[in-house]
């Protein structure tokens, strides 16, 4: 649904070593301000933080997703994943069981910036967009975002939520992880290519190129 943005930038020595833990809806408010701090200016985070922080909520109540965050000794948030196992249902449990709260800053959003009414409709065709229609597969989820706090960038967060997501999936018998990235991030490139994912094809998304990276996760099973 949007590329991701991996840890990369220098390091914070100061900050306790990072506990991973399920993510939760007291994490939403953490979550949707990395997530704009992590992509400035996208789709998303056009819509605002209150719509961002209602779709971090919804996500790891919903059947369909799950995530983790980072934090520190003081429990503050350092970082977060989010996954879903179908972004079509996902869609559609925020459209109908969360439209009385999706509504407001959804529609002074777009009253705002009309432009952003061609990219929701974007965004809802995504699933297609990447091949996968609207479940994915019995067997497949999607890294939908890992955001880290910049001051935390480049301390191997990212790659321990990475790691967690994987594990999960695994325990919930999927047997394929997907993420989406801006075809122009190098960075974002290089970090899934080193954690085992690999390319699968481009195809547009508001108006610039995408990147479709697959990660295998049946010999993590033994298989």
């Amino acid at each position: 649904m949007s590329a991701t943005q991996p840890a990369s930038q220098p390091a914070n020595s100061s900050l306790c070593p990072p506990v991973i833990h399920p993510l939760t809806p007291r994490h939403a408010a953490d979550a949707a301000r990395l997530h704009i701090l992590g992509q400035p200016g996208t789709f998303l985070t056009s819509l605002g933080a209150d719509l961002l922080a209602l779709f971090y909520r919804t996500l790891p109540v919903s059947p369909v997703g799950f995530g983790f965050a980072a934090l520190n000794g003081e429990n503050r948030t350092l970082g977060f994943a989010a996954v879903t196992t179908s972004t079509g249902h996902l869609f559609v449990e925020m459209a109908t069981r969360r439209l009385g709260q999706l509504l407001p800053p959804l529609l002074t959003a777009f009253a705002r910036r009309p432009s952003l009414l061609l990219r929701a409709g974007q965004t809802l065709l995504y699933p297609l967009l990447t091949g996968r229609g609207a479940d994915g597969g019995d067997f497949h989820a999607e890294l939908l975002a890992i955001m880290t706090e910049p001051a935390a960038r480049s301390q191997g967060i990212g790659g321990a939520l990475l790691a967690a997501v994987c594990a999960e999936c695994v325990r919930r018998g999927m047997t394929e992880l997907s993420v989406t990235v801006d075809a122009a991030n190098s960075g974002a490139r290089r970090f899934y290519e080193r954690h085992d994912f690999f390319y699968a094809k481009e195809f547009p998304l508001y108006g610039r190129m995408m990147a479709l990276y697959v990660r295998r996760l049946a010999a993590d099973r033994g298989e």
